[in-house]
């Protein structure tokens, strides 16, 4: 069992960023360049992966991207596929996601992948949220849209495969539960 994220452990601290095509005929110089820190110019996904150092991890993506450090790799279909369906919507998203994770090298895919950004503090949000009577539904719905702003309502429905409806009402279910509780407490 690997360690939690941040701590390296066993797992690899991974950055997978969007490439496009550049033409070394129009771009000669640039194309040179992007080989200097690249295997290739571009992946059959449309996106690369660095394996970097865990030092990295305070660098966004895109400057992770830009060291000269290690290769790229462009990112193999099984690899993107085997990311939970929200790091695939983060990807999509934003361009980029850096991630811990346990890397197949043979079979092309990630195991145990965790998002760079998620926290210890997380965890202990929601695990505070159901000990306060949230179930664990309301309680994710909650910290994921409304206390860290990661997603819509309509985004982490679709990654979550729920209507729109029902993660808010989750949503207000736990409002209303916070509101009841903080009642409580003055």
């Amino acid at each position: 069992m690997a360690d939690k994220p941040g701590s390296g452990g066993d797992r690899d601290f991974v950055t997978i960023f969007k490439t496009s095509s550049v033409d070394r005929d129009d771009y000669p110089e640039l194309a040179e360049h992007l080989l200097e820190g690249r295997t290739q110019l571009a992946a059959e996904t449309g996106y690369l992966m660095k394996f970097g150092d865990i030092s990295h991890r305070g660098l966004t993506p895109f400057d992770v991207a830009s060291l000269h450090d290690a290769s790229a790799y462009p990112l193999p279909h099984a690899a993107l596929e085997s990311f939970p369906a929200h790091v695939r919507a983060d990807l999509e998203r934003d361009g980029a996601v850096q991630l811990f994770a346990v890397y197949d090298r043979d079979a092309h895919e990630f195991e145990d992948v965790a998002l760079a950004w998620e926290e210890q503090d997380s965890l202990e949000r929601l695990a505070e949220l159901i000990v306060g009577d949230c179930s664990v539904h309301e309680a994710v719905d909650w910290v994921v849209v409304e206390e860290a702003e990661r997603y819509t309502v309509t985004q982490w429905a679709r990654i979550r495969d729920v209507t729109g409806d029902a993660v808010r009402s989750n949503i207000n279910s736990a409002r209303e539960k916070l509101l009841a509780e903080k009642d409580r407490e003055q």
